[in-house]
């Protein structure tokens, strides 16, 4: 194998790990927070929970469609792995939250940008779905005061047709 055929195969192998999260064979009550990060590394975040546990983000943006939120109980063992870009979890994000709390119910944001048009707000944008034909959006807009304004979908098409490739 040629050395330039060697370093595409390990940035493929690369760039597919990153697609996913290996969580098996971490169990709920069995698995300990040092079990998590040897398997999965560092999080992305980590959040202090009132009853003494923590909350560790694992987010596979800006590429990947997922984002795990691990809770580790207060005896140090892991107590649910929660995805965080589920239907019930985007109704939960409303107008009014702060910015962090809005990290820790989605993960670390794809994209943050601020429009030229509209410089009093910030765009937090997550890529949760991607199709041959398409990515899928959750955007969440805030104010200056960093807290949610509004959030919607978003789809863009890929370019497909004669000339087009």
């Amino acid at each position: 194998m040629s050395r330039n055929a060697w370093i595409l195969a390990v940035v493929a192998l690369l760039a597919s790990a990153c697609a996913h999260l290996a969580t098996d064979g971490l169990l709920p009550g069995v698995a300990s927070e040092a079990d998590v990060r040897a398997r999965l590394g560092e999080p992305g975040m980590s959040w202090s929970e009132p009853d003494g546990g923590k909350l560790l983000e694992y987010s596979g943006q800006p590429n990947g469609t997922f984002c795990r939120m691990i809770v580790i109980g207060p005896d140090g063992k892991l107590r649910e792995i929660r995805d965080a870009f589920t239907e019930k979890n985007f109704a939960r994000v409303l107008p009014g939250l702060l910015q962090d709390d809005v990290r820790r119910l989605l993960g670390a944001p794809q994209e943050i940008v601020r429009y030229d048009l509209k410089p009093d707000e910030e765009v937090w944008s997550w890529l949760v779905g991607e199709t041959s034909e398409k990515y899928e959006y959750f955007n969440a807009y805030f104010g200056r005061d960093r807290r949610l304004l509004r959030s919607n979908r978003s789809v863009i098409y890929k370019a497909s047709g004669p000339g087009m490739e």
